[in-house]
């Protein structure tokens, strides 16, 4: 049985052997000698960059890397929200063994009730004020949070529900953001929370499979064995992590992270996308417009006709009676305030071109306005109606005026789709504007970076291109044999950055969006106990965007597919046009 680094090796050293005997003897030692010159040269900080055996100082400029030794990492256990550290290694500084850490685990789950750890606090304090507080901290629980740096994984053993959004699901004990990965269990599913730091979107989800796959395979050889016998011997420690009244006050007036509320959904018709992108190419190979494509196109649209649902306003109305104050300002959130075409930022995969770039931003808006899109998708579809639901007769001239509309929204949509092509193609090779302030700052002494780095928040221009208002990450479609069903993606600490979308398909084609909200009125519905109002906000914008899009892409489909042929057969069959 291989695991999955040996297995990985030997599968890549198959695909290396049959193509090198393919090639002549000098380009393959020429290969060979560009490959050991590379590895020299930039194997070791590769490999350094991608371990998790680090752990993050927080600073007041940003985080510092600091790596440490395999033996002297541990798993971090939560359980009844308390802390509990296994060592990795033994004290030979092997690796310790599978059966060993099962009994360790089962001494440590019959242990007696020890006291809650109150660190969750800590977790939601700003990064760049946690330098300056620790300083502060009664030296007892800086030991503590100390020792727990050297946890890269930490594991919540405590139940959480599968039916929360996942930015609601890791608001529990997590430690406070110095290591790699934690792990919660849904009973039903485990949800990996990893910083964003030590991976991007495309590798997250690698490593999250990986260990699924491992964590199974080993399952099943441990379900053969009887039950662990909890050891006698307790190499794992605890820790308190425990507040003083000082140190609760300290951290209740240290500046926070921007409350967020979250949703999900679940009912985008991806196949309905892979049936329009059909139609296009029966029209034209040169329509290449892609799923992601149509996610950020469809959410310029939402941006300019979004209606906030009966049930919401309500709900706003309801809260007029108690704060006015706060219901107007939500009023003008879910109202004109959301009519602002976003720049957008797409996390683009620049590894092909330089492994340790690993992702080129790229900030990008749709041109609805510049390609006047709306009024000749309304134009067009409204001719396709009236010829669908002519009488009989003759109805040809009907008919040449939606094949115009059709051709010209047609030709438009080839146009958007090559825009979005080449932009694409540049932030992949780190040529876009984003990538581009990135590089510049990125040799610039840190206080130097930090204060550039916020020029962009304060004008809205400059901000849209280089940092975007909203974040989408669209990881794709896994593997057909993957257990990956849900997907959040990470923001960075632009205050001007107010929408997350994290969007994943899973093996059985069900694309799933989860929002990150951080408008303002999150944090105004936090500071007066509404936070479950705060989340309708939010449910109902993606509810919104999610059946806006479905119902967009039927359309686009309706026109995309007719012809004069197509909508006869439809009448003679007396199947509505619909």
């Amino acid at each position: 049985m291989y695991d999955y680094p040996a297995y990985r090796r030997m599968k890549f050293d198959e695909f290396i052997r049959k193509r090198s005997q393919t090639m002549p003897e000098q380009v393959t030692m020429k290969w060979r000698d560009a490959l050991v010159n590379a590895a020299a040269q930039d194997l070791v900080a590769y490999q350094r960059q991608m371990s998790i055996l680090a752990y993050l100082e927080p600073g007041a400029y940003g985080e510092a890397r600091v790596p440490f030794n395999l033996a002297d990492a541990k798993i971090g256990v939560i359980y009844n929200d308390s802390y509990y550290l296994l060592p990795v290694c033994d004290e030979a500084g092997k690796p310790l063994d599978a059966l060993t850490a099962r009994a360790q685990v089962a001494a440590l789950l019959a242990s007696p009730f020890s006291v809650p750890s109150q660190i969750s606090s800590l977790a939601r304090v700003k990064r760049s004020e946690l330098a300056g507080l620790r300083s502060k901290l009664d030296p007892m629980l800086v030991n503590d949070l100390d020792n727990l740096k050297f946890a890269p994984i930490l594991i919540n053993a405590d139940v959480r529900s599968s039916s929360l959004p996942l930015s609601e699901l890791r608001m529990t004990e997590r430690g406070i953001g110095s290591h790699a990965l934690t792990i919660f269990d849904t009973g039903e599913t485990f949800v990996f929370d990893q910083s964003h730091i030590f991976f991007d979107g495309a590798w997250g989800t690698a490593l999250s499979e990986i260990m699924t796959n491992e964590a199974l395979s080993w399952a099943r050889y441990l379900d053969m064995l009887d039950d662990p016998e909890p050891a006698s011997n307790r190499i794992y420690t605890s820790l308190a992590l425990q507040l003083s009244p000082a140190d609760l006050a300290l951290v209740q007036q240290a500046p926070k992270v921007t409350p967020e509320a979250g949703a999900e959904n679940d009912r985008l018709g991806i196949k309905a996308c892979l049936t329009l992108r059909r139609s296009f190419k029966k029209r034209s190979e040169e329509i290449e417009l892609t799923v992601n494509d149509l996610l950020v196109l469809y959410r310029a649209i939402h941006a300019a006709t979004y209606i906030p649902s009966r049930k919401l306003s309500d709900e706003i109305q309801r809260l007029s009676q108690s704060r006015p104050d706060v219901a107007a300002s939500l009023k003008q959130v879910v109202g004109e305030g959301s009519r602002t075409n976003p720049s957008i930022l797409i996390p683009m995969d620049a590894s092909l071109k330089a492994p340790r770039e690993r992702v080129s931003p790229l900030c990008i808006e749709a041109p609805l306005a510049e390609l006047n899109l709306l009024p000749l998708h309304s134009e067009t579809l409204k001719a396709l109606d009236a010829y669908e639901n002519a009488p009989d007769g003759n109805r040809a001239e009907l008919f040449d005026a939606f094949d115009a509309s059709q051709r010209k929204y047609l030709a438009t949509l080839r146009g958007l789709g090559t825009y979005f092509s080449r932009a694409k193609d540049m932030a992949s090779q780190g040529e876009s504007a984003a990538a581009g302030a990135i590089k510049l700052l990125a040799h610039l002494p840190l206080p130097i970076q930090r204060l550039l780095d916020k020029i962009p928040e304060r004008f809205d221009s400059l901000n849209n291109l280089i940092k975007g208002r909203e974040v989408i990450s669209n990881v794709g479609a896994v593997a057909p044999t993957s257990a990956l069903t849900r997907f959040m993606t990470a923001k960075d600490d632009n205050n001007q950055k107010q929408l997350a979308w994290g969007v994943i398909t899973d093996a059985k084609l069900n694309l799933r969006i989860h929002l990150r909200d951080f408008r303002p009125h999150a944090q105004a519905l936090h500071n007066i106990g509404r936070r479950d109002l705060a989340t309708l906000i939010t449910q109902d914008y993606l509810d919104a965007y999610v059946e806006g899009f479905n119902r967009f892409i039927r359309d686009l489909t309706r026109i995309a597919s007719a012809s004069r042929k197509s909508v006869t057969k439809r009448q003679l069959k007396g199947k509505p046009a619909r």
